[in-house]
């Protein structure tokens, strides 16, 4: 016995210097993985510089076997010479990049992906074809491009081979190859076993727990307890409004205010405190007494004595033995979550507890959908009254007559309403704190499930007032330069021909236009063309509706007629005879 008794000392004593050796293999251990996705992450945008460089000669080559000798500028923009590039055998093989060809400056033929504005292209040659070599271009409005410039010793011409800078999880996706994943997955798996070797070795435990020292209200009492009838227990889970780690002194003046109210009422107990979940714990033995009084009477005195902490009592049913009751309490442990949805200032029993877990009930199984339509048809009235009917939906929760929800259906509801509008909120480049936190977190620093519906149309409200100002000077003149080109040629207008006059890509066009005017491009431009045909089919009589179909761009007919019916309810033909005699009646 003596032996084993020092054979465990011995451990004991070396454990400290175990967990140095451990923390230091998995500091080394994070190190290199750090080092070895950084390294990776470079050979990756290495490796596109080469590609880029390496397409842009091949690509050249190939336009320098098509354009043999220099030509007149006359004929390199001529119908011909158009025709005769697009249809030349010259795929792209980068799913994201782009090739050019200039004369004197002046883009005459692209082929590829992501198409910027000719505009655009000729002004970073310019600046580009000055060095050999690659070119990043930047700006806020678009992703960030390669360039890479070649000046034709055959034809005089210039080639630009373009493609977006591979960036996060792309590139990293890039880097990887058998070997190289091989090598995170081992370096990974050193580290989560060295981690695990660490924790073995930290008395965990011992370290989470807050002891007390905290004796019976007599020796009599503490040498007779676990002899009476009846046991059961109370936590009392606290919340700083301040949000402040709390004190040992409040500690103290929490535990002084229960150990008098218990020795009041004759109750003998023990007690432990966690640290892990901010509660005090009690253990209770008594003959009989009503534990709901008990928890009332806590409960003011307690919120008398520290304004600034907002307490609830979860208590126990009477058991026959300590055994039950410990299982109670780690049942009650289990649901101190209810707290985030319930708020605090209340008493909570098991039986309550078990009531709300057994429930089947459902707040809204389309939250997600619903929150997402109000938002996206600006009927932000109808999501105020939406989220305020469900901010009240907890106030009755103890009545018997109302209905139960446990607290996985009210988080369910809680995480999807926050996702909408969080998603909302990025999708429309609405910048908010909300954006960079999460639905627990907010629960946590907020509890209750009213406030937390009052977060949620505060945050709603804070966009609403911002979108009523999204029509800066800026934004007015691009819209209105949209609108202009829409009306310039309506038949021939679509998302991408606008997007390269503007010198912009398609979707930050469509992102734009989305945000400012909350309907989509192509419904806006759809619309518009349909008011026009109206205007046609009553302008002039005798032209055909065939003939309006083919001027607003319509290449099927039989298409145009049917969105015209969809839009207006009746044909062409009917809604031109039913406005003209309308307005031959005398």
């Amino acid at each position: 016995m003596f032996k084993k008794a020092m054979q465990e000392k011995t451990m004991h004593a070396n454990l400290p210097h175990l967990r140095r050796l451990y923390l230091l293999l998995l500091t080394g251990s994070l190190c290199v993985l750090i080092l070895s996705c950084y390294h990776m992450l470079s050979s990756a945008q290495k490796a596109q510089e080469n590609a880029i460089i390496e397409n842009a000669l091949i690509y050249s080559q190939i336009m320098d076997e098509q354009i043999p000798s220099p030509t007149s500028d006359a004929a390199l923009e001529s119908p011909s010479m158009d025709s005769f590039l697009q249809e030349m055998e010259f795929p792209i093989t980068s799913p994201t990049a782009a090739f050019a060809v200039l004369s004197n400056g002046k883009v005459i033929f692209t082929k590829g992906h992501n198409v910027l504005s000719h505009k655009l292209i000729a002004a970073i040659v310019e600046i580009a074809k000055s060095d050999l070599s690659i070119y990043t271009y930047t700006d806020m409005n678009l992703p960030d491009y390669y360039f890479y410039t070649i000046t034709s010793q055959v034809n005089g011409l210039d080639y630009c081979y373009y493609e977006p800078v591979l960036t996060g999880w792309r590139l990293f996706r890039n880097s990887l190859s058998v070997s190289r994943g091989l090598l995170l997955i081992f370096l990974l798996m050193g580290a989560i076993f060295t981690f695990s070797l660490l924790v073995a070795t930290n008395p965990i435990g011992q370290a989470q727990e807050r002891v007390i020292e905290i004796t019976s209200p007599n020796e009599e009492a503490e040498e007779t307890f676990g002899s009476l009838p009846y046991y059961s227990g109370i936590i009392i889970d606290y919340f700083s409004m301040s949000r402040k780690s709390v004190s040992s002194e409040t500690l103290k003046l929490f535990d002084q205010i229960i150990r008098e109210n218990l020795s009041v009422n004759k109750i003998l107990y023990q007690v432990s405190a966690q640290h892990n979940s901010d509660c005090l714990q009690y253990y209770m033995n008594y003959t009989n007494y009503n534990l709901r009084v008990l928890s009332d009477s806590l409960k003011m005195n307690l919120y008398n004595a520290a304004p600034d902490y907002n307490i609830n009592i979860f208590y126990s049913t009477a058991v026959p033995t300590c055994q039950e009751m410990e299982n109670e309490l780690l049942y009650l442990h289990h649901h101190l979550r209810y707290s985030l949805i319930m708020g605090y200032g209340m008493r909570i029993s098991i039986e309550q507890i078990k009531i709300f877990e057994s429930s089947t009930e459902v707040l809204d199984p389309n939250v997600a959908s619903t929150i997402q339509n109000h938002l996206r048809t600006r009927a932000y009235d109808d999501l105020y009254n939406y989220l305020g009917h469900f901010k009240n939906v907890l106030t009755h929760y103890r009545r018997s007559s109302s209905p139960k929800y446990s607290f996985k259906e009210v988080y369910r509801f809680a995480e999807e309403a926050f996702s909408v509008v969080k998603l909302f909120f990025q999708e429309n480049s609405f910048s908010h704190p909300m954006v960079q936190t999460s639905c627990i977190t907010i629960l946590r620093s907020t509890p209750g499930f009213g406030a937390f519906c009052e977060y949620l149309i505060s945050c709603i409200q804070a966009y609403q007032q911002e979108n009523q100002h999204v029509l800066s000077s800026r934004n007015e003149e691009l819209m209105n330069n949209i609108y202009m080109f829409i009306e310039e040629d309506l038949a021939g207008a679509n998302l991408n021909s606008i997007a390269r006059k503007m010198q912009i890509t398609d979707s930050h066009l469509s992102r734009v236009f989305k945000k400012i005017t909350g309907c989509n491009f192509s419904e806006y431009l759809s619309e518009r063309k349909l008011e026009e045909a109206a205007k046609l089919l009553l302008q002039d009589p005798k032209m055909k509706v065939a003939e309006i179909s083919e001027i607003l761009g319509y290449g099927n007919p039989t298409y145009f007629l049917s969105r015209f019916k969809a839009k207006f309810g009746v044909s062409p033909s009917a809604f031109r005879k039913e406005h003209l005699q309308g307005n031959n009646t005398p």
